[in-house]
Order: structure tokens, then C-alpha cells, then sequence
């Protein structure tokens, strides 16, 4: 918001205020909802208990986008783990048009109002909750290593020009276990700091400044959550309004500022103890919630997460295909270069750099190797193994082939990206 006066008392809001309030009141409700009735679900272990809203909603992004906006292409719903969507996009469309009309008709039903402070109390509240909320789900994630776990086996054996841009900014948050938990403590710092209104200023501060800075990344990155962290910014911003005029006085323009008298939500002493008793088990559910969501992600798809007993990169030295010896040549579509089994997936790299994907599966005891194809579950190729001298031999009949390949594991800590680490002291600048 950009009025600079103490929205947060009763007195009389200029038009510019109360236009400005409408409008973010009506676009964060259309933007929050069903928050925080869809942790009624999570309570209640019906996770899709406001699904019906959120298909809705998408629905009438699909006829918007077809019927208003004229897109003649596909308009694709549902999770594909991208919040930069055309539905989204046209998601954004309708709240602010809808904001829009209901802050003009609000205006016009109710001209004579001098203020909102009550009603932006309680929005405010619940702006600051659902804010906390994300930054608790974000910042736990990255603080257990979770959204950014650790360099797989198919990044280290990507060549850099290669990999997409958010591909290289997600290897630069994988490979620091430091820096990435620094960004997490960031998060839940910013959302314990709102949990609090002495120290909401403070609080929506550092999240105006992290998420701006998420925002950033997202944009120079093109990484897909550009709306939703923008979003996130606004809200920071919106928490930020009514402290604003008092936050430039005393950090830029050297100004004394007054306490701020802090409005009590009720007035009875049953009701504020049941608000305390309501918040602490809130909190405490939220960071239950969060602290088992990350510790079982860990051990399903994190560091934890259980790997295969041929986990690893395996350089091939010599390919035989029918008896006959192929040599490396890069043009080779044919010839293996490399095989990389990893905690979810493998793949098989061909000479010429291109890598089939497979569904893994290994029996130390028969010493047996199953690849799966991800597009045809009945192709499947299974390769006896062996280990002899530091080098792996497989063997399969593959298709009516028969194939005999020799190759060597090569460690994670051969690469000089992994095998570095961290120096206090560096006599020459190490930059390769």
C-alpha cells in the first residue's frame, strides 16, 4: 500500500487509503482462500476437502482463457510442479479484474466509511498466519535440505552449457548444505518474527527482503514460481502498510518515532486467553506438521533416502554387441558411454550424449540388474553383473542382442566439485 498514514487507528483514511485497501483486501482473499479452512482437512486427514475450489477455479480459468482472453492453444491444469502456468497466469487475470469491480462497487455501497481498522485488523491477521505458514513450509524444506537435497550422479556428469537456467541455479543451491540451510533459518527466522505483532515490523521486513530476493532468482532463472513469490512480496508489503511512515522515519529519515499502542482483538479476558491457547497449539501444529513432512521427505527422496547397492556412475571401457567390439565414437546412438544409477532413477548415456531413462531395480543375490523403461513398462533389460578388480562386467540379451560391457565405477569424490570442499586459507584464487 502507498498512503503514508497509521491505517491501523480509527481515525478518518483518505480516499487514495480506502481505495487501496479494498482493492488488496478483495485480490489477497481471492488469492488466499480457502486458507485457513483447508487445514481442517489436514486435521482431519482429507487432504482434498476443498479440491472441489481449487478444480472450480480452474475451470473458469480454462473458460476465461478460451472464451474471453481467445487462447486458441491447450491450456493445462492440474500439478506438473510449475506455478507459472497459462491457467495461472489467467488465475491472476481474474482476481485482479474481480478485485477491481468489487473495490468500485464496495466504493459506491459504501462511500461514507472513514476507515477500516477493524476489518484490517483481522485481514491482516490473516495475511500474517497464511505468510507464516509459507514461509515455515519453505524455509524447513531448505533448512533439512529438502527442496534443494544434494547433486545427483546425472548433474555431476552434465556439461555446463548444457543445463537449463534453473537447472544451474538448482545445482548452486544443491551443492551448499551451508548456504542453502542459511536461506531456510531466513524463512522460519521471518515467519517466528510475525508470529508476534511486537515484532510483525520486523518480521515482514525480512520477508519483503527474502522473498524479493526468491523473486529475483525466479526471474533471472526462469524458474516457475515467479507469481507465487511475487505474491508473497505484496503480502510483505501489505503486513508492512501500516508501519510504513514510522519505518522510513527511523531507518532513512532519522526521525523520532512513538511507540505504537498495539489494538487488543477483544476486550473480554475468557476470550484473549482462548486467542492465546488458540495460537500456541496453531503454532505448535505448524511446526509439527512441517518437522514430519521434512524428516519423512528425507528419508523418501532426500539424503536419507535409501539407495541402490550399484548406486553410482560407471564409465564404459569396452562395448560388445554380438561379438563385435564397438568403438567410441560420438556419433554412436548405440554404444553405451555411460551408466548412472541413481536413488530414483537411472539412465543409460549413448556416445552421442543422449540419455534413456530407466525405472531400477538391483538383486544383490542373484547379481542381477533390471533397467525398466519409464514409457513402456514391458521393455525391460536385465544384465547379470559382477565385480573383478575394480571393474564392474554386465552381461545381457537385450532384444535379441547379445551384449557383454566392461566398465569402472567412478566415485562422486573424483569430482573436483565434490572433492574441493570448503578452505579458510586460499594463497591463489581457485576459480576452474
Amino acid at each position: 500500500m502507498t498512503v503514508l498514514q497509521d491505517i491501523s487507528k480509527n481515525n478518518s483514511w483518505n480516499l487514495p487509503t480506502l481505495l487501496t485497501f479494498r482493492f488488496f483486501f478483495a485480490y489477497l482473499f481471492l488469492n488466499i482462500f480457502p486458507f485457513p479452512l483447508y487445514y481442517i482437512g489436514t486435521i482431519l486427514g482429507i487432504d482434498d476437502l476443498f479440491s472441489f475450489y481449487t478444480d472450480w477455479m480452474q475451470q473458469l480459468s480454462v473458460w476465461v482463457g478460451k472464451n474471453i482472453l481467445r487462447i486458441e492453444y491447450e491450456i493445462r491444469i492440474g500439478p506438473n510442479g510449475s506455478g507459472d502456468t497459462t491457467a495461472d497466469y489467467i488465475f491472476q487475470f481474474i482476481t485482479i479484474t474481480v478485485a477491481i469491480i468489487a473495490t468500485v462497487v464496495w466504493s459506491a455501497l459504501d462511500f461514507r466509511r472513514k476507515n477500516y481498522g477493524t476489518l484490517f485488523l483481522y485481514s491482516r491477521t490473516v495475511v500474517r498466519y497464511y505468510v507464516i505458514a509459507t514461509m515455515f513450509s519453505y524455509g524447513f524444506s531448505k533448512a533439512f535440505t529438502l527442496q534443494f537435497s544434494e547433486l545427483s550422479n546425472f548433474d555431476l556428469i552434465k556439461t555446463f552449457g548444457n543445463q537449463s537456467p534453473m537447472g544451474l541455479m538448482w545445482n548452486f543451491m544443491e551443492y551448499s548444505d551451508t548456504y542453502t540451510r542459511f536461506s531456510g533459518y531466513a524463512e522460519i527466522i521471518a515467519g517466528i518474527l510475525l508470529l508476534f505483532r511486537k515484532t510483525t515490523v520486523f518480521g515482514a521486513l525480512m520477508v519483503v527482503a527474502v522473498m524479493f530476493n526468491v523473486f529475483m532468482m525466479n526471474m533471472s532463472y526462469d524458474i516457475p514460481v515467479k507469481l507465487y513469490s511475487g505474491l508473497l512480496t505484496i503480502m510483505g508489503l501489505f503486513l508492512l502498510a501500516p508501519d510504513l511512515k514510522r519505518t522510513l522515519n527511523f531507518l532513512i529519515l532519522n526521525k523520532p518515532v512513538e511507540p505504537k499502542e498495539l489494538t487488543s482483538y477483544f476486550k473480554k479476558h475468557k476470550l484473549k486467553i482462548t486467542t492465546i491457547v488458540l495460537k500456541v497449539l496453531v503454532v505448535l501444529f505448524l511446526f509439527y506438521t512441517n518437522i514430519d513432512r521434512v524428516i519423512e521427505g528425507e528419508k523418501k527422496w532426500g539424503k536419507k533416502a535409501p539407495k541402490s547397492a550399484l548406486y553410482g556412475i560407471y564409465e564404459i571401457e569396452n562395448f560388445i554387441k554380438n561379438n563385435d567390439t564397438l568403438s567410441p565414437l560420438t556419433t554412436d546412438t548405440i554404444r553405451w558411454k555411460r551408466l548412472i544409477i541413481e536413488k530414483r532413477y537411472s539412465g543409460i548415456q549413448t556416445m552421442n550424449e543422449k540419455i534413456q531413462y530407466r525405472k531400477e531395480e538391483t538383486d544383490t543375490i542373484s547379481s542381477t540388474l533390471r533397467l525398466i523403461s519409464y514409457r513402456d513398462s514391458t521393455d525391460v533389460q536385465s544384465l547379470s553383473y559382477k565385480l573383478k578388480d575394480s571393474l564392474y562386467f554386465f552381461e545381457s540379451i537385450y532384444k535379441g542382442d547379445t551384449l557383454k560391457i566392461k566398465a569402472k565405477k567412478k566415485e562422486r569424490e573424483e569430482f573436483l566439485l565434490i572433492n574441493r570442499g570448503f578452505n579458510w586459507i586460499n594463497e591463489y584464487p581457485f576459480n576452474r
